[in-house]
């Protein structure tokens, strides 16, 4: 059985995966990350897993923390990087692994769950929007702020936007009339126009439709205005880790 680690900016995920499918899934904040092992071991009934791989992108505190627990089970972890041609995906970044391993491992789930042409939208703390094409190419993508960080900047960098985050009203209205609800509604069209600048864009490039396909905390705030075409795939990031185990021929995967 294979243990995946998705740390995040904000949010641990974790999953147990072995070739007949997932075993245990659980998330949990940075914040109770000490809990994890106990989270694991409950699912694990008493076995252990064959290895581990794990993707960090929550900074140098978390990853250590990691490694102290992981170093104890004694099996063999990968620690997930982008490159720049791996799992079937290639990455056209100019510095392949400077991607984060979290949108590559991302980019792998959708390529290999053929979802291609495809833009691949992540809604957590940042907000990331990355174009797939029906090669199996990363072309490149968007990165800006996630929703509470867009509420936070306005809340904090201006003296007259004081909304609470959970008093947003649904903007429905074409024409808000609030500064709750213009906040509400601006943040959200924000992030809606960079999906859908980022999906003309490839749309430009390829034959046939591209999709949208949505994971991420917050996806269920922004399918709405997205419209049609759009693909929930809640927990992609690991989704595309277990596509990694596989090909890394460990027993389990």
């Amino acid at each position: 059985m294979i243990l995946l680690l998705d740390a995040g900016n904000s949010r641990l995920k974790w999953g147990l995966w072995r070739a007949a499918g997932w075993q245990a899934r659980g998330a949990l904040g940075l914040d109770a990350i000490d809990d994890l092992p106990r989270q694991v071991n409950a699912a694990l009934h008493g076995a252990g897993p064959t290895g581990g791989v794990v993707c960090c992108v929550a900074g140098k505190a978390v990853r250590m923390r990691l490694e102290s627990w992981l170093n104890g089970l004694a099996v063999p972890v990968h620690w997930l990087r982008a490159s720049a041609r791996g799992h079937g995906l290639v990455n056209r970044y100019h510095v392949p692994e400077t991607l984060g391993a979290d949108r590559f491992a991302a980019l792998v789930g959708a390529w290999r769950n053929a979802f291609a042409p495809c833009v691949v939208v992540a809604a957590g703390t940042a907000l990331t929007v990355d174009a797939l094409n029906a090669n199996g190419e990363f072309l490149g993508g968007l990165i800006l702020p996630g929703r509470r960080l867009m509420h936070s900047a306005l809340s904090g960098g201006t003296a007259g936007v004081q909304v609470a985050l959970d008093a947003e009203a649904c903007p429905t209205d074409a024409f808000p009339c609030s500064t709750q609800a213009a906040v509400a509604a601006g943040i959200l069209a924000g992030a809606a126009g960079a999906v859908s600048t980022l999906q003309a864009r490839l749309q430009a490039h390829v034959s046939g439709p591209v999709r949208v396909l949505l994971t991420g905390g917050d996806a269920d705030w922004l399918v709405p205005a997205l419209g049609e075409g759009v693909l929930r795939f809640e927990g992609l990031v690991l989704e595309g880790m277990r596509w990694i185990a596989h090909d890394l021929n460990w027993p389990g995967s």
